[in-house]
């Protein structure tokens, strides 16, 4: 009976362990943005070749489409990136899909060439 007992409260203090609070997960929100930010420096090309964008680690970097200096960061999935007083455009901020080392994909905001209203789009680019 002792054994029986012994058992139970083994097999109860294994569940109990295994079922135990997950705050302390390498997953949070707060590594994952992290992560993103240091994924995300160097230079990155439209998937076709085409010039992109430069992240330097301290937040700065370069429109290489217009070849003129933005600022950047990153909260959570949205990638805010801003460029200069200059600039006629108007600045969205990127909503993340997916990034690895290779491959960044991420769903822009960008006006209408009408003037109608502003047009998603996602877009791939790669390194």
């Amino acid at each position: 009976m002792r054994r029986m007992i012994g058992f139970l409260m083994m097999v109860g203090l294994v569940i109990g362990v295994g079922c135990g609070d997950d705050d302390s997960s390498p997953t949070s929100s707060s590594v994952s943005q992290d992560k993103y930010s240091e994924t995300i420096e160097g230079t990155w090309t439209e998937s076709y070749g085409g010039p992109g964008w430069t992240f330097n680690a301290d937040g700065t970097g370069v429109d290489d489409v217009i070849e003129e200096p933005i600022t950047w960061s990153i909260v959570g999935s949205t990638l805010t990136i801003t460029h200069g007083d200059d600039y006629i455009g108007n600045d969205y901020d990127r909503v993340i899909i997916s990034m690895s080392s290779t491959e960044l994909v991420y769903m822009e905001k960008s006006d209408s060439e009408d003037g109608s209203g502003t047009i998603e789009e996602e877009v791939t680019l790669t390194r």
